[in-house]
């Protein structure tokens, strides 16, 4: 049957984190995503922490399940064959800076002429337009505009997140917009131009539990509070362990579990709590080291308190809920050999995802793309030939051996 996306057909010109994500992520859920590259390939190709036979981690972790063509966007016969795809296609996806895509003759108004059901998404680091939209932009700037690095460091010097929160975020609000749009397609027969700031998408998540005090107007009377402690790991004798008592009686079992049955009365509502977080915080720092992490956990959950171990990701491949979810995932890659990826969270009865094939080499389905097209061999052998298209290395010897 495929995934639940089965049929649904994605152009992705997107490169490094928050359009490749996204479009994963739909072609996770069975869509055909066809991956168009410049002749150099995406930027994610080259910029990797870890490499293996040449294939870099982060391409292969943002890239799966998708198909590889190779488009000199600047070569006059490149623009045409866009089009022809774009009108067997229901979704594009772009993250260059805004009036790229109106340059190459590719922009919403352009593609919507040959296909007026297209959803057409384009991510920016700010927005179309105004003041910052000609501003280049990646995942620290936007940590840093949002206020997501003041909160990180509470009280202290400012901190980013130790990964790409912004990009992934805005990955996470992308597809929901897409999915929508799609919704809108199919049932009011409608396309639409999708504009995506990662700046809005990252405060949208960032704001609901952070700006409470700018949420009640006039602002002046709550403004001060800016921050609120939160809650951190908390090292053990042997480890880290994380206690969230959120609620009075979470809050009353917790204690007594400790041996601290006077915090009852002493923080009797969240409020009280949240005041002297540093206080308690500073007991647990004593309390905590006489015992081991899974002593502590068997106390508490004993005492049916929210708490859990802080992991590596040595510890997370080991642990046996996730083992059992299936949450990591093991598969081939024809070149890089055998790599290790996180399925797609949610388990469908009847349409199950998967991962049909890992991330594709520069070009790799360049021919099967445009035969699939409507491209006649005559048609695919010019483009090949004035380099407007470029196949895959691994298919021309392929072809040459024939």
């Amino acid at each position: 049957m495929g995934g639940p996306l089965a049929g649904v057909r994605v152009l992705d010109f997107s490169s490094a984190v928050t359009g490749p994500f996204c479009t994963m992520m739909m072609g996770d859920l069975g869509a055909d995503v066809i991956k168009v590259e410049s002749p150099d390939g995406d930027i994610m190709r080259h910029h990797n922490m870890t490499f293996k036979a040449g294939v870099g981690s982060w391409f292969v972790n943002f890239n799966r399940n998708k198909r590889s063509i190779v488009l000199d966007l600047k070569h006059p016969s490149a623009q045409e064959t866009i089009f022809r795809i774009a009108e067997r296609s229901d979704v594009l996806v772009q993250n260059f800076r805004p009036g790229v895509m109106a340059r190459l003759g590719l922009d919403y108004a352009m593609v919507r002429e040959r296909n007026p059901k297209i959803i057409y998404l384009s991510i920016s680091g700010f927005g179309a337009d105004g003041p910052y939209s000609h501003k280049p932009c990646y995942d620290p700037v936007i940590q840093g505009m949002s206020g997501l690095a003041f909160l990180q460091g509470g009280q202290g010097k400012p901190a980013f997140v130790r990964m790409a929160f912004a990009d992934k975020m805005t990955s996470m609000a992308a597809i929901y917009h897409v999915l929508a749009a799609l919704v809108a397609a199919g049932r009011q027969g409608v396309g639409q131009e999708i504009q995506l700031p990662m700046i809005d998408s990252l405060l949208s998540f960032v704001a609901p539990d952070s700006m409470f005090g700018y949420t009640f107007l006039p602002d002046d009377e709550f403004r001060p509070l800016t921050t609120r402690p939160m809650l951190q790991p908390m090292a053990t004798q042997d480890g880290y362990i994380v206690v969230s008592a959120a609620t009075n009686d979470q809050w009353a079992r917790m204690s007594r579990a400790l041996g601290k049955s006077e915090w009852i009365a002493q923080y009797p509502q969240p409020a009280d709590r949240i005041r002297n977080l540093q206080s308690i915080m500073d007991s647990f720092t004593v309390l905590l080291p006489q015992k081991t992490t899974n002593e502590w956990l068997q106390i508490l959950e004993q005492a049916d308190v929210p708490c859990g171990p802080v992991y590596t990701f040595d510890e997370a491949l080991q642990d046996p809920q996730l083992v059992h979810n299936q949450t990591f995932v093991e598969y081939d890659h024809p070149i890089a050999g055998r790599v290790r990826g996180v399925k797609v969270p949610g388990k469908f009865s009847e349409t199950q995802p998967e991962i049909r094939h890992p991330a594709p080499s520069l070009g790799e389905h360049t021919i099967d793309i445009l035969r699939e097209c409507g491209f006649a061999a005559t048609q695919i052998n010019a483009l090949l030939e004035n380099q407007a298209a470029v196949q895959g290395r691994q298919e021309a010897a392929k072809a040459a051996a024939l």
